[in-house]
């Protein structure tokens, strides 16, 4: 009985990197977050796959988004506006 082999698994590898990429890379993460996953996105980034992370955008472009999300008129636009001349100073 020979078993299925999973074509898409994640293997462990072991890398070595600087102690200062390393605390970078800790300080980008909450307590509950996994450093793998981190990196296996940014690796991904890299090399050019669409992935984006939320906590990868700035703040102006997360406004951008919800502007273009909905054509907001009246108050919520207005906030919108509002909120990305403030961080555009």
């Amino acid at each position: 009985m020979n078993r299925r082999i999973k074509r898409n698994r994640s293997l462990p590898i072991h890398i070595t990197l600087p102690p200062a990429l390393l605390d970078d890379i800790d300080s980008m993460l909450s307590h509950k977050m996994s450093r793998s996953k981190w990196i296996r996105n940014a690796c991904d980034l890299k090399l050019g796959k669409d992935i984006v992370e939320v906590s990868d955008l700035s703040d102006i472009q997360l406004v951008n988004i919800l502007r273009n999300r909905h054509n907001y008129e009246g108050p919520a636009e207005a906030i919108l506006k509002s909120l990305l001349e403030v961080l555009s100073e």
